[in-house]
């Protein structure tokens, strides 16, 4: 199979799996058991916590381990209102200020506080799918206790000014800043302290670790509620039996990440010779930016409208598939049923083109002939 779905997941690399799997038999011990079984595995789950933290440029006491990236937006979304809550406040004076491109692990979090009471805004994203900093300032009061924006978006590669929208923010109150930045590891620099959020989430699966778990960093000094109760762990901030083995794997699969030049270098690569030869066919028409202001890892891309007109989304996927090659049209599958990208929506397409879009996201094992043979199977379905 040629896989070119990777901003939905990766291949566990050989490497990951090896350094796991140890913690799944013998070393099984609970970490927060104090004879030798357990130390050895609390000893063994800190090494993990420090390779997370120097990635980030960030202290192991801010890394929480979470499940992965949609329980770490909620986490930092629900535990921010739920301590303005616990302090006293009124959820009415609790503001949370995000973009319509968000994943939906940032829009429905939002979404559910809003119906507690809190009030949300939602800016607009360009063409492109790029927030403006400027739209972040301009709105923030007050009221204002959090700011979410995603670093990298999954469906179309837009690279968020994170750094930008946090200053801008930062000049006017002290709202917490939160970036997704699930899509951004492996592909580009994640560096927290240039990037000066409060909170940042991460998901193993997506840089070839393992399903199930991911991190939160927590810059020091900033409060949140548990989301998990139940236990002391994590420095009381998620109750619960630690993951040994899945958090081993995602220090590994950090481990194994090249420099963000080789990356650069390869994905770009990959890129190029993907615009390339769509260049030459002329029913497709970009979504992505393709240039230094979006991940070279994504592409999207849809079709003139006689060629929408006569093309199903899900057959789309099926043809490919039928062929070897695994991909996403850009649309979120919600209970079985096809739904328009909200990301494309968002950016200004149309229902159809939002509907009827391909998304190409490549991995560190993706090759030039995955390209070729995958634009050989596009002419032939079209």
């Amino acid at each position: 199979m040629i896989y070119l779905d990777n901003s939905a997941t990766t291949q566990l690399a050989p490497e990951v799996l090896e350094a796991m799997q140890p913690y799944f038999a013998g070393e099984f011990g609970n970490a927060s058991s104090v004879y030798t079984l357990g130390t050895r595995a609390r000893a063994r789950l800190e090494e993990a916590r420090e390779t997370i933290a120097r990635c980030l440029h960030a202290e192991p006491r801010e890394i929480v381990f979470t499940s992965g990236g949609t329980e770490s937006n909620n986490a930092a979304i629900q535990g921010a209102a739920f301590h303005h809550l616990l302090a006293g406040n009124a959820i009415a004076d609790f503001e949370i200020v995000t973009e319509k491109a968000e994943h939906h692990a940032v829009l429905q979090p939002t979404e559910f506080i809003e119906q507690l009471g809190a009030r949300a805004t939602y800016l607009d994203v360009d063409a492109s799918g790029h927030a403006n900093p400027e739209d972040f300032a301009r709105v923030i009061t007050n009221k204002s206790q959090f700011v979410s924006c995603m670093l990298v978006n999954n469906e179309v590669g837009a690279i968020n000014p994170i750094q930008e929208i946090t200053r801008r923010v930062k000049e006017r109150s002290s709202t917490l800043v939160h970036t997704d930045a699930v899509q951004a590891l492996g592909k580009i620099p994640v560096d927290v302290k240039e990037l000066g959020v409060d909170l940042l989430s991460l998901s193993a699966h997506k840089i070839h670790g393992p399903k199930g778990i991911g991190a939160l960093y927590i810059k020091s000094g900033v409060q949140l509620e548990p989301l998990m109760h139940g236990g002391a762990q994590e420095r009381n901030r998620r109750g619960g039996t630690e993951a040994v083995a899945l958090a081993i794997g995602f220090a590994e699969a950090i481990k194994l990440l090249p420099s963000p030049e080789i990356a650069s270098r390869h994905f770009t690569t990959l890129r190029k010779h993907l615009l390339d030869l769509l260049s030459q066919i002329p029913e497709v028409i970009l979504n992505s930016a393709t240039d230094d202001t979006s991940s070279a890892a994504i592409l999207s891309f849809s079709f003139v409208p006689e060629v929408l007109a006569r093309l199903e989304a899900e057959t789309l996927i099926i043809r490919f598939d039928l062929e070897g090659i695994a991909i996403s049209n850009g649309s979120a599958c919600t209970s079985g049923a096809m739904q328009p990208s909200h990301v494309l929506l968002a950016m200004g397409k149309d229902k159809e083109v939002a509907s009827k879009s391909v998304r190409v996201s490549f991995s560190r094992y993706t090759t030039v002939e995955d390209i070729d043979r995958f634009v050989a199977v596009l002419r032939g379905i079209l």
